[in-house]
């Protein structure tokens, strides 16, 4: 056998194979004498085919199967006796089959990266701090007023937070597209759910009104035919609806899901919410600098194969998400285009840690593992009956085990890493544009 390894880090690698005749002969002769005991060929009685018959007819399959088979088997075999983390199927290609004579195959394959990790005191992330201020609580409120109230029509020119009924039809180079086209299309402006620019044109009119919008589609947008394209959208308003808020009183107190009395109650409840899920918001961010920051200092090649298995699982989760049938999945609905950027950060990311746990012999907390789950159980009628439904399932504590095992990799980074200490507005830290 022979290895064509340039070093470690190298994911490509091949490896020579060579089946001696002796043991394909062997194989070749032991399938054959099954194939004429169960032979049922014209002039002869069950299993009663002469051996050259049998051979004539079975002959070069049962030889080709018997191959693929030994240098299969001669691959593994030799891959285990090297230590090799195979993390794709081999490509075995023949390179000398001749009868009589030892088969000869090449088999290229990739490896998982060997990686060589940068010293942790290389690594700098932001230490994103936020507070939630009564302007932000104001909003909050507002907005969740929002969500309950009535949208009635309006005789006013359109402002931020009203809604529009618009009839449109976007061109690029004069030419419609598709996707492109909606009457009696609801746009609720600062929604930020259109692309840049789309809802600020439409701020200033009113019903009746007609614009004609010229923006530009992201360079990121998610067809990839229409990325980065400058559009034309022509609209036409038919409708403003202001929105008609509903009184901060216990009726709307008990629709949001919260009990209080006051005004004030309220809002002190709705504080405390908003803080509860700050802490893993910022959290959140902390943790996406720190791993960018890992992968700015480790630069290595993943296998492809990796990759491809990431982009499918991110393909079904967004499709189950959409509520669609994974059956429905389609290659012209999500490209992989959509997901190969961020599918090899995953990966990366990955290996980073599992190399990092490996270094440091990291092992789950028993005790972080029960705060975890404790933490998911808390919003549960019956908390106890879910932590010992964590605890009984084999594969939902595998899932915790490995929460908190990252968790436990990110503080083991924080000691040794450096930190900035950058401050951000509320609005940005849940709108999830900073950072």
């Amino acid at each position: 056998m022979k290895f064509s390894f340039k070093s470690k880090a190298e994911i490509n690698q091949s490896l020579d194979i060579v089946v001696p005749n002796q043991e394909i002969e062997e194989q070749v002769l032991s399938k054959l004498k099954v194939a004429q005991k169960d032979s049922k060929l014209k002039g002869f009685r069950k299993g009663k085919a002469p051996m050259d018959v049998v051979t004539s007819i079975y002959g070069p399959e049962i030889r080709q199967d018997v191959l693929w088979d030994l240098a299969s088997k001669t691959f593994s075999k030799l891959a285990q006796e090297k230590e090799l983390k195979i993390v794709s199927r081999p490509n075995l290609v023949p390179e000398k089959i001749e009868e009589g004579k030892d088969a000869k195959f090449k088999a290229t394959f990739e490896v998982f990266p060997e990686i060589s990790l940068a010293k942790m005191s290389k690594i700098s992330y932001v230490n994103y701090q936020c507070e939630i201020s009564d302007e932000d609580l104001d909003n909050t409120v507002t907005n969740l007023q929002k969500r309950l109230s009535q949208w009635e029509p309006s005789e006013s020119i359109s402002k931020s937070g009203d809604q529009v009924k618009i009839n449109f039809i976007g061109k690029i180079e004069g030419e419609e597209f598709e996707g492109g086209t909606a009457d009696d299309f609801t746009v609720e402006l600062g929604s930020k759910s259109m692309i840049e620019g789309f809802e600020d044109g439409l701020i200033g009119l009113k019903k009746g009104d007609k614009k004609t919008l010229e923006l530009e589609f992201p360079s990121d947008y998610g067809k990839s035919e229409l990325a980065g394209k400058p559009v034309k959208f022509e609209t036409d308003v038919n409708e403003v609806l202001v929105a008609k808020l509903p009184d901060l009183n216990q009726e709307f107190f008990k629709s949001t899901g919260i009990e209080a009395d006051d005004v004030e109650s309220f809002k002190k409840e709705i504080r405390s919410k908003l803080e509860e899920d700050l802490v893993n918001i910022l959290q959140g961010k902390i943790k996406q600098s720190l791993f960018d920051s890992l992968l700015e200092a480790n630069n290595f090649e993943v296998p492809s194969a990796m990759i491809e298995s990431e982009v499918s699982n991110m393909k079904q989760d967004t499709a189950r998400r959409m509520g669609m049938d994974l059956k429905d999945l389609n290659e012209d609905l999500f490209p992989n285009d959509m997901f190969n950027e961020e599918a090899t950060k995953r990966v990366k990311v990955g290996i980073l840690l599992n190399k990092i746990i490996e270094d440091k012999e990291l092992k789950p907390d028993a005790d972080k593992v029960k705060e975890i789950i404790e933490e998911r159980a808390k919003n549960y009628k019956d908390p106890q009956q879910v932590i010992n439904y964590f605890y009984s399932d084999d594969q939902q504590l595998r899932n915790i085990e490995s929460i908190s095992l990252e968790e436990q990799v990110v503080e083991a980074i924080k000691l040794e890493a450096k930190s900035t200490d950058e401050n951000i507005t509320y609005e940005d830290c849940v709108s999830g544009t900073y950072g």
